[in-house]
C-alpha cells in the first residue's frame, strides 16, 4: 500500500542513487489508467452539471459576496477541518480516519503521477522511504475508519444511521474497504516477489505490507505465481477504485465536494435571524410553495445531505414522537426536486407556467402541514448538521406560504395571530394589563429618553400571571444595582416575534416597523429584555428595519452587576437546582456563561446539569409558535424535557425565559403527579432576588 490507495504504482527497483521505484511494475497496459481517469472526469463533469441545472431553477441568494474572510474561515474550519462532525466523538474519529486516508493517499498517487509523467524523479532516497512509510500508515488509518463505520452500522445498536438506509450506503463503505485491502494485497505481492529479498532494507518502510509479505513468503510461492496474482489484483484494485470514485456523482459521496462548499455558503449573521421578505407589498407569492421558490442555495443544501440522522436525533419534536424528522424533510424535498425539477426547468425555458408543472402540492402533500407546524425553530438540527444544512429557514419559508398564501393555520395559532393584530399581544383572555406588574413596587420610571436603558418587559412578562413575579424581580434587581432605566408601560406592544415564527411575515413587518419608530422617537439606545425571544428579535432581526440597538438579556446584565459589585448576593439560598438553557438565548445567541455565573454567585445553591445542556440543550417545546398550538404526536415536548430535569434529583429547575417557565409549570405536575416533593420552576432572577433581598422567591 506504500504507493497509493488507488494502486496505480506499486513497485520498487534499485537505482544507483539509492532507493526508488519502478513505475507500473508488472503492468502491461498502463495506458488503461489514463483512459479510466478520462472517463471518470467526464462522468463527474456530467454529474455536477446535472445537479447544477436543478439548483439553477431556484431564486437568487443574496449576500454571498459579503464577508468573504468569514466565509473562507467557515470553509476551512467547518468544511475541511470538519468541526461539527467532531460533536459526535466516535463519528469524528471515524470520519477523520477515512477522510485523512483519502486525502493523503490521493496526494501519494498525485506524486507518483508527477514523478512519472513529468519526469521529475523525486521519489528516491530518504524521501522515497518516508513516502513509503506514510503511504502505508494512512492505509492503516483508513482501514481503522472503515472498521469503525462497519461496527457502527452492523454491530452497534445505533439506530439513526438506519432511519434512511439505502444500498449505496453499503456500497460506499464496503467499496472503500475493498480498495484499501486490495491496495495492501498489491503491495504485499510486490514486496514478496521483488523487494523482500532484493532490497530487504527498503521493505520495512512499507511496514504493514512488509509484515504481510513476511507471512506470505512462508508459503514459498513461485515468482511467476506472485506476479500473476499481482497483475489480477492490480486490475481489480484499479476497477474498484475508479468505480468507487464514480459513485461520487450518484450517491451521498458527493458531500466530499458539497459539504465544504456549503460551509462557505453558510450564513454569516446570527442563526437566530430569519430572512426578511423584501418589498412584501409587491409579492405575488409569499414564502415557498413550490420547489422553484426556494433559493438556489437552499436547493444546493438538499444535495449536501448525507442522511446521517443527526438532525432528527436532536429534534425535540421527533424525540417526543411528533410528525417531524428534519432529515426526512430534506430528503423528501430532494426527491421532489429530482422529480419535478427538470420539468420546471423545461417549462421556464419554453415560457410556460412553471407553477402548473408539479402534479403534487409540495406544501401539503410532499411536506405535510403537521410536519411544518411541529418545528420549534430551536436550531438544534442546524447546530448538529455536519454538512451545514439550515433546516429552520427552509421550514419557516414553507410556513409563510401556508399562512399568507393558503391561510392554513391551526386554530389556536390563528387566534394568537388575530390577537396580535387586534390587541398587540398574543394572549387571548388575559385580564392583566401592561402595568399590572407594577403594583406594590412604588415609583416605576417611564422611559423618556434620558435613561441609559429601556427595560423591555414583553407580552409574557406583563400579561401572563406566572411571569409577573419574574418581571418584578428583574425590576427590583435593576433598581438595587443603581441602573438608569425606564419602561414603556402601556406603550409597549408585541415586537412581532410570534408572528414571524408562525409564518405571518406581513404582520411581523408591520409590528416591527411600528416599534422601531417608537424606539427611535424615544431615543432608545440600549435595551434590557426579560424574554430571550424579544432579545433575539431586537438584537438580530430589527437591524433589518434599521433598528440598531444594544441589547442585553437580563441574565447578562445581572451577571455584570454581580461581577462589578453593584449587586451583593449575601443571603444563602439552600437549594439543589438544575439549569435549563433556553434555545433563543443559548444555542441561537451563544449566551451560556452569564446565567451560570449568577448561580455561582448565589451562596448555598448546588447546580446539577441535565444530560442535554448548553449547545445540546433540549427545547422546552414552546418555540416556533408552539406556545399557541395544540401538539400532535405521542408525547408533549415539555414533558420530555421535564423528565430530564427531574432525573437530576434537583428540587428546582431554573431558566431565563417566560415560555420555558410556563412549559415547566405545565410539565412538572404531569411528570410528578404527587405534590409532595414536587420540583418547582423559577426564573434565575427570582432566585437572585431571594439571594440579594433575603425574601422568599415567589411560589409557582
Amino acid at each position: 500500500m506504500g504507493a497509493s490507495v488507488f494502486g496505480l504504482v506499486t513497485a520498487f527497483e534499485l537505482d544507483r542513487t539509492g532507493a526508488t521505484r519502478e513505475i507500473f511494475f508488472n503492468v502491461q497496459q498502463p495506458w488503461a489508467v489514463y483512459v479510466m481517469l478520462s472517463v471518470l472526469t467526464g462522468l463527474m463533469v456530467y454529474g455536477i452539471g446535472r445537479h447544477a441545472t436543478l439548483w439553477a431553477i431556484g431564486q437568487p441568494t443574496p449576500g454571498l459576496r459579503e464577508q468573504i474572510t468569514k466565509r473562507l474561515t467557515h470553509f476551512v474550519r467547518l468544511g475541511l477541518a470538519q468541526e461539527k462532525i467532531r460533536r459526535d466523538r466516535y463519528a469524528g474519529i471515524m470520519h477523520w480516519c477515512i477522510f485523512s486516508s483519502i486525502v493523503v493517499l490521493t496526494f501519494v498517487t498525485a506524486q507518483v503521477a508527477i514523478d512519472d509523467d513529468l519526469g521529475l524523479h523525486f521519489l528516491k532516497g530518504p524521501y522515497y522511504l518516508f513516502f513509503s512509510f506514510y503511504g502505508d500508515l494512512f492505509g492503516v488509518v483508513g482501514l481503522v475508519g472503515v472498521g469503525m463505520a462497519l461496527y457502527r452500522r452492523y454491530f452497534d445498536d445505533f439506530h439513526r444511521i438506519r432511519w434512511a438506509e439505502r444500498l449505496e450506503d453499503h456500497l460506499i463503505i464496503w467499496g472503500l474497504g475493498v480498495i484499501l485491502l486490495s491496495g495492501f494485497a498489491l503491495e504485499t505481492l510486490r514486496i514478496t516477489a521483488d523487494e523482500l529479498h532484493q532490497h530487504p532494507d527498503w521493505a520495512p518502510w512499507s511496514f504493514a505490507s512488509y509484515g504481510l509479505a513476511l507471512g506470505l513468503d512462508m508459503f514459498k510461492f513461485e515468482e511467476h505465481q506472485l506476479l500473476a496474482a499481482h497483475t489480477w489484483v492490480w486490475w481489480g484494485h484499479l476497477v474498484a477504485a475508479m468505480g468507487w470514485l464514480g459513485l461520487i456523482v450518484f450517491t451521498k459521496l458527493d458531500h466530499i465536494f458539497f459539504a465544504p462548499i456549503n460551509a462557505y455558503l453558510l450564513r454569516t449573521d446570527s442563526p437566530g435571524r430569519l430572512t426578511k421578505i423584501e418589498n412584501i407589498e409587491e409579492r405575488e407569492v409569499f414564502g415557498v410553495g413550490q420547489i422553484q421558490d426556494f433559493t438556489w442555495k437552499q436547493l444546493f443544501e438538499l444535495d449536501a445531505c448525507v442522511r446521517c440522522g443527526r438532525c432528527t436525533a436532536v429534534c425535540p419534536a421527533n424525540i417526543a414522537g411528533q410528525p417531524l424528522s428534519p432529515m426526512h424533510l430534506i430528503q423528501d424535498l430532494k426527491l421532489h426536486l429530482a422529480d419535478v425539477g427538470p420539468a420546471v426547468q423545461k417549462a421556464g425555458h419554453e415560457g410556460h407556467d412553471v407553477r402548473a408543472v408539479s402534479p403534487l402540492a409540495m406544501v401539503g402533500e410532499v411536506i405535510k402541514d403537521e410536519t411544518l407546524w411541529a418545528c420549534r425553530t430551536c436550531g438544534a438540527c442546524v447546530q448538529e448538521c455536519p454538512v451545514m444544512i439550515e433546516h429552520v429557514p427552509t421550514i419557516v419559508d414553507m410556513r409563510r406560504y401556508l399562512v399568507m398564501d393558503e391561510a392554513r393555520v391551526p386554530a389556536t395559532a390563528q387566534a394568537a395571530l388575530e390577537n396580535l393584530e387586534q390587541r398587540g399581544h398574543p394572549w387571548r383572555g388575559t385580564t392583566f394589563t401592561r402595568t399590572t406588574w407594577m403594583e406594590g413596587l412604588g415609583d416605576v420610571p417611564i422611559f423618556d429618553g434620558s435613561q441609559e436603558y429601556l427595560y423591555w418587559v414583553g407580552c409574557s412578562g406583563s400579561l401572563v400571571e406566572r411571569n409577573l413575579p419574574v418581571t418584578q424581580s428583574v425590576f427590583k434587581l435593576l433598581r438595587e444595582a443603581g441602573t438608569s432605566f425606564g419602561v414603556l408601560g402601556q406603550e409597549e406592544t408585541c415586537n412581532g416575534d410570534p408572528a414571524r415564527r408562525l409564518g405571518n411575515e406581513y404582520l411581523y413587518q408591520i409590528l416591527a416597523q411600528q416599534l422601531v419608530e417608537t424606539f427611535k422617537s424615544k431615543n432608545v439606545q440600549r435595551v434590557i429584555t426579560n424574554c430571550p425571544h424579544c432579545f433575539n428579535t431586537f438584537k438580530n432581526e430589527y437591524p433589518q428595519f434599521d433598528g440598531n440597538f444594544e441589547v442585553l438579556h437580563h441574565t447578562e446584565f445581572l451577571a455584570q452587576a454581580l461581577q462589578g459589585g453593584k449587586l451583593k448576593a449575601a443571603h444563602p439560598v439552600a437549594s439543589d437546582v438544575t439549569y435549563h438553557d433556553s434555545c433563543y438565548l443559548g444555542r441561537l445567541n451563544g449566551v451560556y456563561d452569564a446565567p451560570r455565573q449568577i448561580l455561582d454567585f448565589i451562596p448555598g445553591t448546588n447546580v446539577t446539569e441535565m444530560k442535554r445542556n448548553m449547545s445540546r440543550g433540549l427545547c422546552c417545546g414552546a418555540g416556533g409558535g408552539n406556545m399557541w398550538q395544540e401538539e400532535v404526536g405521542a408525547r408533549r415536548v415539555n414533558h420530555v424535557r421535564t423528565e430530564e430535569a427531574v432525573e437530576t434529583g434537583a428540587t428546582s429547575v431554573i431558566s431565563n425565559c417566560p415560555f420555558c417557565i410556563q412549559m415547566f409549570e405545565d410539565g412538572i405536575p404531569a411528570v410528578q403527579p404527587q405534590e409532595e416533593g414536587r420540583m418547582r420552576a423559577f426564573d434565575i432572577a427570582e432566585l437572585l432576588d431571594k439571594a440579594v433581598f433575603g425574601e422568599p422567591a415567589p411560589r409557582s
